[in-house]
């Protein structure tokens, strides 16, 4: 996920968190207003939602901190493999350039 993905995703959570809370304002001055009391049943639905929507959003922050650990460690991966690809090379060209040199030893007869 990139920095403007992740922007998104935070401004989407703000945009449905201040609608929640707008919306349990709104419930609330409703309520009272009219003078009616809540339903046992609708309350502990409501909480029941609450908590389930609070274990979600703790799993999605956490899924989001992991795809940025492993977006990290598939970068450091690569960054291995170009370095030990690198120093492959140079270890070839060493042993080529010996066996150059024997080569030469030998046919100049050194």
């Amino acid at each position: 996920m990139d920095s403007s993905e992740q922007l998104r995703a935070e401004d989407n959570q703000s945009v449905v968190s201040r609608m929640q809370k707008n919306y349990w304002r709104t419930k609330q001055v409703f309520i009272k207003a009219t003078g009616k009391k809540e339903d046992e049943h609708v309350v502990a639905s409501d909480a029941e939602l609450d908590a389930k929507l609070e274990v979600f959003h703790s799993i999605q922050e956490t899924c989001n901190e992991l795809v940025k650990i492993v977006e990290k460690y598939q970068l450091r991966l690569n960054g291995l493999g170009h370095a030990h690809a690198r120093s492959s090379l140079w270890k070839s060209e060493d042993n080529l350039q010996e066996t150059i040199l024997s080569s030469h030893h030998l046919d100049s007869g050194d």
